[in-house]
């Protein structure tokens, strides 16, 4: 039904935004990545949407890119996987890092996702490993994600703290010494 919105930015919290679009304000529910990179409030906002309808609500989820729209809506089409935790994992890591986690059968990646437990991520790889196409995911950028993690979160930093950091390392920087580096100092600047 929906496709996407833009509108000003009304209201920001912790689970939810609101985007008012001629005179109507739009609840829309984001990962905390997503919401942390949207504009100050009163700017103009463009999201893709999910509209997702149950018996009890209709709830929109909000993307700033389509491949993380896409991705959800494979998420949520696993059993078990509601759109809560397909946003837990949408905000674990980039698309290509999640599809390369999938297509390599890393249920510990996945696993490190609010709500998701071994078996679920288990069955997340089955029944998704043949549905994703590979674009393009690199299997050692995520191990090198994976061991960056840990190393920061070895050294006291929270791991949703860390995620961010080593979502906003510049890809041409691929030498683990150096990406450390590059993340503790982000992390020194509060990101």
């Amino acid at each position: 039904m929906f496709y996407s919105i833009e509108g000003i930015l009304a209201k920001k919290s912790d689970k939810f935004i609101v985007i008012e679009n001629h005179g109507l304000g739009f609840r829309i529910f984001v990962s905390q990545e997503t919401g942390a990179k949207l504009p100050k409030l009163g700017d103009i906002t463009k999201l893709f949407l999910h509209h997702h309808v149950r018996e009890d609500a209709m709830d929109l989820y909000g993307f700033l890119h389509k491949d993380e729209m896409e991705l959800f809506e494979l998420l949520i089409s696993v059993s078990g996987i509601g759109p809560k935790t397909a946003l837990g994992l949408i905000g674990l890591s980039s698309v290509e890092n999640l599809k390369a986690a999938i297509i390599s059968g890393k249920a510990d990646f996945l696993h490190r996702a609010p709500g998701i437990g071994q078996k679920t991520a288990e069955r997340i790889i089955l029944e998704l490993k043949t549905k994703i196409v590979e674009e393009g995911g690199d299997n050692s950028k995520l191990e090198s994600d994976m061991e960056l993690e840990d190393a920061l979160v070895g050294l006291g930093y929270d791991k949703s703290v860390s995620r961010q950091a080593i979502k906003k390392i510049p890809g041409e920087i691929v030498d683990p010494e150096k990406r450390l580096k590059e993340a503790l100092k982000l992390l020194s600047k509060k990101i």
